[in-house]
């Protein structure tokens, strides 16, 4: 029986592409945290890259449990005084120094999603409708988030204090200090991509056509950045001051402190 497992290693250890585009949109991606190895699965009869090798990346210490029966998941702190397991519905902490297991942890249900927080001081637990946050390295309950609908997405903002859920209803915002919901907004179009200015200020939202600035503070959106045709991808500039939005031929340089266009960019040479 094949397995398929997802690692995640500490940050810094190779470099990965800035932006990448494909069906959805993907989140910035500055340094490979999360690998899988194992074998893809065919997305149709005679898929051409089934059983190819497949690789992920992450730009957090957040591993996606695949949904497959066997796949398991391994998790390194930030700290890397201690490392995540998780299998099935549930999740344990070890000792990285002696290899031995500090606390069982219970999620109830299926999990899909597991995380670090950014200074490795909790672990969070997700999948079904809810959410689960655990001390670490005790693995000690803090938390539980109950969603309107199941978890299709989680973020971690760049400065560890929030956490952004999305679910098919819409998308929600979680104080990971306090363990109460900071904002709740439905969306008609589902949200395919959330992705945090690196001044955890503001975020942007991706929903397969427009692309959406907000604010955490208020919860508020900014506006929306139109373009001719479906944005695929979207990145911040380090500062956060920019951001590029790229659909299929061109992209887009917003500033996102006054909220205006500055540049349309033609992918490659541009115009000559």
């Amino acid at each position: 029986m094949n397995k398929l497992w997802s690692v995640v290693c500490l940050a810094g250890v190779l470099s990965a592409p800035a932006l990448v585009r494909g069906e959805s949109a993907l989140a910035q991606v500055n340094t490979i945290n999360s690998v899988v190895f194992g074998t893809q699965i065919p997305k149709y009869l005679d898929d051409p890259t089934g059983g190819m090798p497949v690789r992920n990346t992450a730009a957090d210490f957040l591993s996606v449990v695949p949904s497959i029966a066997g796949a398991r998941a391994i998790t390194f702190s930030p700290c890397s005084n201690c490392f995540l397991t998780c299998s099935g519905n549930s999740a344990a902490l070890w000792n990285a120094s002696r290899g031995s297991q500090n606390m069982a942890l219970q999620h109830g249900g299926p999990i899909r999603f597991i995380a670090f927080g950014k200074d490795g001081s909790f672990v969070i637990t997700s999948g079904g409708a809810w959410t689960r946050v655990w001390s670490a390295p005790l693995g000690e309950f803090k938390f539980q988030f109950d969603h309107k609908s199941a978890v299709r997405q989680l973020i971690i903002s760049p400065d560890g204090a929030k956490l952004a859920v999305l679910t098919a209803a819409g998308f929600e915002l979680w104080s990971l200090s306090e363990g109460v919901k900071l904002l709740s907004t439905p969306v008609e179009t589902p949200i395919r991509e959330l992705i945090f200015n690196p001044n955890s200020q503001q975020f942007l939202t991706l929903d397969g056509r427009n692309t959406t600035l907000w604010t955490v503070a208020d919860g508020q959106p900014v506006g929306q950045i139109e373009a001719e045709a479906p944005i695929a991808a979207a990145l911040f500039s380090p500062d956060g001051s920019h951001v590029i939005c790229a659909t299929e031929n061109r992209s887009y340089l917003w500033d996102t402190k006054q909220f205006i266009k500055v540049a349309d960019i033609q992918i490659g040479a541009g115009d000559q």
